[in-house]
């Protein structure tokens, strides 16, 4: 299935007017369209083999995956598992959670966890909320279900997706999320009530040359108490997976080359996420990134 995509920046004024640039992606049938660019920064990016901007959607209607980056990331960083996923039928909306992006952290703005945590945690409800009121555009409000709501996330987006349903601090959870996955999940902060207060399925995929968030501090725990109790709950190790299987980091080591005057803080960043990299990242994080978009795709779709 072909895919759409739009960005837009959003408002909530329910919270004194935090903004959040958004990208959706989405099914089409339209394959026509000016193709889409993705940049780290700019002058350092990729065309996309297959996103079309502002393409017709497709008839619906289309389950929902809310996808939240990991700490320092951005919404953008994970254009090829959020395709891989609407290329099986989801409608996949990404945001930055200001307060915690790469730019906030080179700049001093990021926030302190359980703000973050509160902000991240309203977000998720915000875009919920945007994509079935029409504030997404192209028409996609009439094509997706509002009965097949889901949230997944990477490492510190991990977190985020369960919480969503949990909630934390004080706030309530999502009662509209139906699943959520975590991938490569930072969870070693997440209280074990809370992690035993968890009443949804949920799915772990979990990096076994992680460095950043290893199994033995991030899943395993979590994991031994899902796994004790009654639930359609998941795990799935991937052999080859470190902590950025799941992000674009090692297209992008592929593409700088080809890529002139990058500016110095880009080729340093990338290189120190190279060196946490297990060994061989570089010929399987293909195999590696498809494992973890079919797991995703097949463990929402029973739901």
């Amino acid at each position: 299935m072909a895919v759409g995509h739009v960005n837009v920046a959003l408002r909530d004024e329910s919270r004194e007017g935090r903004t959040l640039t958004t990208e959706v992606w989405y099914p089409t049938s339209d394959t026509t369209g000016v193709t889409t660019r993705y940049e780290l920064l700019p002058g350092v990016g990729f065309d996309s083999p297959c996103a079309i901007e502002s393409a017709t959607p497709a008839p619906g209607p289309h389950p929902v995956i809310v996808w939240s980056h990991g700490r320092t990331g951005l919404r953008h960083i994970y254009t090829k598992l959020c395709e891989g996923l609407v290329s099986n039928g989801y409608v996949v909306v990404a945001a930055d959670h200001t307060g915690d992006t790469l730019f906030d952290w080179l700049t001093g703005a990021n926030v302190d966890d359980e703000s973050n945590e509160r902000l991240r945690l309203g977000d998720v409800s915000f875009l919920i909320d945007a994509i079935f009121d029409g504030r997404m555009g192209t028409n996609l409000s009439s094509v997706v279900d509002a009965g097949r709501v889901f949230v997944a996330g990477h490492s510190y987006g991990g977190l985020t997706a369960i919480i969503s349903t949990t909630g934390i601090h004080g706030m309530a959870g999502d009662s509209r999320v139906r699943a959520v996955a975590g991938l490569q999940a930072y969870t070693r902060t997440l209280p074990t009530e809370l992690v035993d207060a968890i009443r949804i399925p949920t799915m772990l995929l979990v990096g076994l040359g992680d460095l950043t968030t290893p199994p033995v501090t991030d899943a395993d725990p979590v994991w031994a108490r899902l796994s004790a109790r009654n639930g359609n709950h998941r795990r799935i190790d991937l052999a080859d997976g470190g902590h950025q299987a799941c992000s674009d980091f090692a297209y992008y080591m592929e593409v700088l080359p080809s890529i002139p005057d990058v500016p110095r803080i880009v080729v340093d960043y990338l290189q120190s996420i190279a060196a946490e990299s297990p060994a061989g990242f570089g010929e399987t994080w293909r195999t590696t990134l498809d494992t973890q978009i079919a797991e995703v795709s097949r463990f929402f779709a029973a739901f």
